[in-house]
Protein backbone atom coordinates (compact mmCIF):
# COMPACT_ATOMS: atom_id res chain seq x y z
CA UNK A 1 0.00 0.00 0.00
CA UNK A 2 3.04 2.35 0.78
CA UNK A 3 4.91 1.21 -2.61
CA UNK A 4 1.70 2.77 -4.58
CA UNK A 5 1.71 5.37 -2.60
CA UNK A 6 4.82 6.45 -3.08
CA UNK A 7 4.74 5.63 -6.63
CA UNK A 8 1.92 7.71 -7.55
CA UNK A 9 3.13 10.63 -5.95
CA UNK A 10 6.80 9.87 -7.66
CA UNK A 11 4.23 10.21 -11.32
CA UNK A 12 2.43 13.28 -10.14
CA UNK A 13 5.46 15.21 -9.23
CA UNK A 14 7.06 14.25 -12.92
CA UNK A 15 3.85 15.12 -14.56
CA UNK A 16 3.76 18.29 -12.65
CA UNK A 17 7.27 18.69 -13.30
CA UNK A 18 6.68 17.94 -16.92
CA UNK A 19 4.10 20.95 -16.69
CA UNK A 20 6.63 23.93 -15.61
CA UNK A 21 8.76 22.75 -18.06
CA UNK A 22 6.70 23.24 -20.66
CA UNK A 23 5.05 26.24 -19.40
CA UNK A 24 8.61 27.70 -18.92
CA UNK A 25 9.42 26.80 -22.64
CA UNK A 26 5.86 27.92 -24.05
CA UNK A 27 6.47 31.47 -21.80
CA UNK A 28 9.87 31.36 -22.99
CA UNK A 29 9.07 31.34 -27.24
CA UNK A 30 5.97 33.45 -26.77
CA UNK A 31 8.53 36.59 -25.53
CA UNK A 32 10.75 35.60 -27.99
CA UNK A 33 7.88 35.97 -30.53
CA UNK A 34 6.38 39.50 -28.91
CA UNK A 35 10.09 40.83 -28.62
CA UNK A 36 10.88 39.99 -32.55
CA UNK A 37 7.69 41.99 -33.44
CA UNK A 38 9.23 45.63 -33.60
CA UNK A 39 11.89 44.69 -36.17
CA UNK A 40 10.07 46.08 -39.27
CA UNK A 41 9.90 49.68 -37.56
CA UNK A 42 13.58 50.24 -38.55
CA UNK A 43 12.81 49.16 -42.02
CA UNK A 44 9.79 52.09 -42.17
CA UNK A 45 12.29 54.62 -41.22
CA UNK A 46 14.99 53.74 -43.70
CA UNK A 47 11.80 53.71 -46.17
CA UNK A 48 11.10 56.77 -44.99
CA UNK A 49 14.93 58.62 -45.04
CA UNK A 50 14.97 56.71 -48.95
CA UNK A 51 11.85 58.69 -49.68
CA UNK A 52 13.48 61.87 -48.23
CA UNK A 53 16.90 61.66 -50.29
CA UNK A 54 14.64 60.80 -53.41
CA UNK A 55 12.77 63.61 -53.33
CA UNK A 56 15.43 66.29 -52.30
CA UNK A 57 16.52 66.96 -56.09
CA UNK A 58 13.55 68.56 -56.65
CA UNK A 59 13.63 70.80 -53.63
CA UNK A 60 13.75 74.42 -54.15
CA UNK A 61 17.82 75.99 -53.96
CA UNK A 62 18.82 77.01 -50.11
CA UNK A 63 19.42 80.65 -51.52
CA UNK A 64 15.39 80.92 -51.77
CA UNK A 65 15.56 81.08 -55.46
CA UNK A 66 13.23 79.72 -58.33
CA UNK A 67 15.05 76.76 -60.62
CA UNK A 68 13.85 77.78 -64.60
CA UNK A 69 14.42 75.41 -67.65
CA UNK A 70 17.13 75.72 -69.78
CA UNK A 71 16.40 78.89 -71.64
CA UNK A 72 13.83 80.46 -69.98
CA UNK A 73 12.98 83.79 -69.95
CA UNK A 74 16.61 84.00 -72.68
CA UNK A 75 15.58 86.89 -75.38
CA UNK A 76 16.44 86.27 -78.77
CA UNK A 77 19.68 86.38 -79.83
CA UNK A 78 19.95 89.00 -82.86
CA UNK A 79 18.71 92.28 -84.22
CA UNK A 80 14.68 92.17 -85.33
CA UNK A 81 14.41 92.45 -89.31
CA UNK A 82 12.76 95.82 -88.18
CA UNK A 83 15.15 97.67 -90.37
CA UNK A 84 12.54 99.22 -92.43
CA UNK A 85 10.66 100.74 -89.52
CA UNK A 86 10.48 104.34 -89.48
CA UNK A 87 11.58 104.83 -93.42
CA UNK A 88 9.25 105.92 -95.75
CA UNK A 89 9.58 107.03 -98.98
CA UNK A 90 7.81 110.59 -100.02
CA UNK A 91 6.79 113.25 -102.30
CA UNK A 92 8.75 115.98 -102.68
CA UNK A 93 6.85 119.17 -103.58
CA UNK A 94 8.17 122.27 -105.60
CA UNK A 95 9.11 123.98 -102.56
CA UNK A 96 11.54 121.11 -101.47
CA UNK A 97 13.10 120.62 -104.84
CA UNK A 98 13.82 124.59 -104.95
CA UNK A 99 15.24 124.07 -101.68
CA UNK A 100 17.57 121.70 -102.17
CA UNK A 101 18.86 123.40 -105.70
CA UNK A 102 19.89 126.14 -103.91
CA UNK A 103 21.52 125.08 -101.39
CA UNK A 104 23.64 122.33 -103.70
CA UNK A 105 24.43 125.26 -106.00
CA UNK A 106 25.52 127.93 -103.21
CA UNK A 107 27.50 125.12 -101.51
CA UNK A 108 29.45 124.39 -104.83
CA UNK A 109 29.20 127.30 -106.27
CA UNK A 110 26.97 126.37 -109.12
CA UNK A 111 24.32 128.56 -110.85
CA UNK A 112 21.50 128.01 -113.61
CA UNK A 113 20.60 124.42 -112.37
CA UNK A 114 17.70 122.68 -112.10
CA UNK A 115 16.54 119.27 -110.77
CA UNK A 116 16.30 115.91 -113.56
CA UNK A 117 12.90 115.41 -114.29
CA UNK A 118 11.38 112.43 -113.26
CA UNK A 119 14.35 111.25 -111.14
CA UNK A 120 13.81 113.53 -107.30
CA UNK A 121 13.95 111.08 -104.50
CA UNK A 122 12.64 111.94 -100.97
CA UNK A 123 12.02 110.12 -98.25
CA UNK A 124 12.47 110.02 -94.02
CA UNK A 125 13.91 107.69 -92.25
CA UNK A 126 15.20 107.29 -88.23
CA UNK A 127 13.94 110.99 -88.26
CA UNK A 128 16.56 112.27 -90.98
CA UNK A 129 15.10 113.26 -94.01
CA UNK A 130 17.08 112.80 -97.27
CA UNK A 131 16.75 113.80 -101.06
CA UNK A 132 18.95 113.06 -103.99
CA UNK A 133 18.80 114.16 -107.50
CA UNK A 134 20.77 114.92 -110.62
CA UNK A 135 20.84 118.77 -112.25
CA UNK A 136 20.26 120.12 -115.29
CA UNK A 137 21.73 123.53 -116.60
CA UNK A 138 18.85 126.22 -117.58
CA UNK A 139 19.10 128.67 -119.93
CA UNK A 140 21.48 131.09 -119.31
CA UNK A 141 24.34 128.91 -117.86
CA UNK A 142 27.93 130.49 -117.91
CA UNK A 143 30.70 128.47 -119.45
CA UNK A 144 31.50 127.39 -115.53
CA UNK A 145 28.19 126.29 -115.33
CA UNK A 146 28.70 124.20 -118.25
CA UNK A 147 31.90 122.66 -117.02
CA UNK A 148 30.57 122.09 -113.63
CA UNK A 149 27.88 119.87 -115.22
CA UNK A 150 30.23 117.68 -116.96
CA UNK A 151 31.30 114.28 -116.06
CA UNK A 152 30.68 113.77 -112.41
CA UNK A 153 28.88 116.97 -111.95
CA UNK A 154 26.42 115.63 -114.22
CA UNK A 155 25.46 112.69 -112.04
CA UNK A 156 22.82 112.28 -109.10
CA UNK A 157 23.63 114.07 -105.95
CA UNK A 158 22.60 112.92 -102.29
CA UNK A 159 21.58 115.02 -99.82
CA UNK A 160 20.51 115.28 -95.58
CA UNK A 161 18.37 117.75 -94.07
CA UNK A 162 20.37 119.36 -91.64
CA UNK A 163 18.73 120.31 -88.21
CA UNK A 164 19.20 124.40 -88.99
CA UNK A 165 16.98 123.37 -92.43
CA UNK A 166 19.44 123.67 -94.76
CA UNK A 167 20.43 120.91 -97.34
CA UNK A 168 23.90 119.31 -97.03
CA UNK A 169 25.80 117.30 -100.01
CA UNK A 170 25.99 114.10 -98.28
CA UNK A 171 27.77 112.23 -101.35
CA UNK A 172 27.58 111.63 -104.93
CA UNK A 173 27.01 109.04 -107.35
CA UNK A 174 30.39 108.01 -109.57
CA UNK A 175 30.66 108.75 -112.99
CA UNK A 176 29.20 107.27 -115.35
CA UNK A 177 26.33 106.35 -113.19
CA UNK A 178 25.78 103.02 -112.88
CA UNK A 179 23.04 102.80 -109.95
CA UNK A 180 22.94 102.12 -106.48
CA UNK A 181 22.77 104.39 -103.48
CA UNK A 182 25.57 105.69 -101.60
CA UNK A 183 26.66 104.17 -98.61
CA UNK A 184 25.11 107.40 -96.66
CA UNK A 185 21.51 106.13 -97.24
CA UNK A 186 20.03 104.02 -94.97
CA UNK A 187 19.40 100.56 -96.60
CA UNK A 188 15.80 100.56 -95.97
CA UNK A 189 15.25 103.59 -97.47
CA UNK A 190 17.57 102.67 -100.58
CA UNK A 191 15.35 100.06 -100.84
CA UNK A 192 12.14 102.29 -101.25
CA UNK A 193 13.56 104.29 -103.77
CA UNK A 194 14.30 101.09 -105.90
CA UNK A 195 18.09 100.93 -105.32
CA UNK A 196 18.56 104.09 -107.01
CA UNK A 197 18.59 103.51 -111.00
CA UNK A 198 21.08 105.45 -112.89
CA UNK A 199 20.21 108.63 -113.58
CA UNK A 200 22.05 108.69 -116.81
CA UNK A 201 19.30 106.39 -118.23
CA UNK A 202 17.62 108.16 -121.27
Amino acid sequence: MRSTTRRAAASAALVLSGALALSACSSSGGGSTTGSAPAPAPATASATATAAVSASPTAAPSDGSTASPTGAGTSPSGTPTAIDAGCRNMVATDAVKAAVTRDYGTEVHRGHITPRPHQFLYGQCGGTTYAATAFDLTPGATYSDQVSGQDEGSTRKYFSLAANGTWTLIGSAGFPDVGGCVAQIPQALAKLWGGCPSSQLS
